[in-house]
């Protein structure tokens, strides 16, 4: 590889287990771009569609580095080796980041070393001051989404004790999700499948808000279902020179706990369909506390979406953090509470 040629994209989060992809670098006109589709056209589409809501798998199977040496040092004392984990073309280790951990994370492979650092923030708080389930959804069809269900959740959010200088991303979700069974033990011995359906929408984190907390006056245009000018990555500058109370409301997902004809080829027998379990629809609140780096990246990263394909643009920049290399490694810390439909 020439030198500069590595990628790494890892996000470090406290309490959970740590992992970095590692990639050689593509020109971005080559690279895969994720795909943003709502359930009903994921649905209506063959069943790679439905899995696969963006074509990470693809990008990965042909630009993997799978015989680097990755460790991870923390805090300027304990390193630990990271292995490749072939199933799922990234380096994985024992690690677990804590809220404060500094960490330095070093890829050798053929003569070629990159590194990236980033320090995990103290975990945010969120209050859910209140919520609501509202009959009748005004968000039914947003900038070329379908978001067709019959009510919404709007809920009134606080965040707390947001002092200092601070970086954040707001995540609120709908979720609804069904398992079944279908088909076997059939004569040949054939065990039987386990369908996971899951209709949230194919994008993650669509909610409205009219609050100048995420407004964002560089983005001129709307993408992936996100309105003009809505950013839900911010500072503390901007909380602090506002109200640090908001509304924000999110549409209920919509539940459909049946199979469909791409199924078919796996089902033995419509009377063997059973073990059907129902998770109520719900709304899963997420503040992030994240790295400067993490938030330039972002920030870059939504410039980059609405402007890529215009000729008359300036070039955009991503923003990354690592050294001899591209990429980013962030760090966050989460707060999340999860608020149910009534059904």
């Amino acid at each position: 590889m020439s030198k500069g040629s590595m990628v790494i994209n890892a996000i470090a989060i406290a309490d959970t287990p740590f992992s970095v992809y590692l990639t050689k670098a593509e020109r971005a006109d080559q690279a895969q771009v994720r795909r943003y589709v709502d359930f009903e056209t994921a649905m209506n589409n063959n069943n790679d569609v439905y899995v696969k809501d963006y074509e990470s798998d693809v990008y990965l199977q042909r630009t993997h580095i799978a015989t680097a040496q990755v460790e991870v040092q923390v805090n300027g004392q304990t390193t630990y080796p990271m292995t490749f984990d072939a199933l799922n073309y990234n380096y994985k280790t024992s690690y677990t980041p804590q809220e404060g951990d500094h960490l330095l994370v070093t890829a050798n492979a053929e003569g070629e070393t990159l590194s990236a650092e980033a320090t995990i923030p103290a975990k945010p708080k969120i209050e859910i001051v209140s919520h609501e389930e509202l009959d009748g959804n005004p968000y039914k069809y947003m900038n070329g989404l379908t978001f067709d269900t019959d009510s919404i959740m709007r809920l009134t959010l606080r965040i707390n004790n947001m002092g200092g200088e601070g970086f954040y991303r707001l995540r609120i979700r709908s979720v609804g999700v069904g398992y079944f069974y279908v088909g076997g033990p059939d004569p040949a011995g054939s065990i039987k499948t386990r369908w996971n359906i899951t209709p949230h929408y194919r994008v993650e984190d669509i909610f409205f808000s009219d609050d100048d907390l995420f407004v964002d006056s560089r983005l001129t245009s709307n993408f992936g279902g996100w309105p003009a000018f809505f950013s839900n990555v911010f500072s503390s500058q901007q909380v602090q020179g506002g109200s640090n109370t908001f509304v924000v409301d999110s549409p209920k997902v919509r539940y459909e706990p049946a199979y469909h004809d791409w199924m078919k080829d796996d089902i033995i027998d419509d009377s063997k369909l059973k073990d059907f379990t129902y998770i109520q629809p719900q709304v899963m609140v997420e503040l992030q506390a994240i790295t400067e780096d993490y938030y330039r990246f972002l920030k870059s990263a939504e410039l980059y979406r609405i402007t890529n394909s215009d000729v008359n643009s300036e070039t955009i920049l991503i923003h990354g953090n690592a050294v001899n290399g591209w990429g980013i490694l962030g760090a966050m810390s989460c707060d999340r509470h999860i608020i149910f439909f009534e059904d």
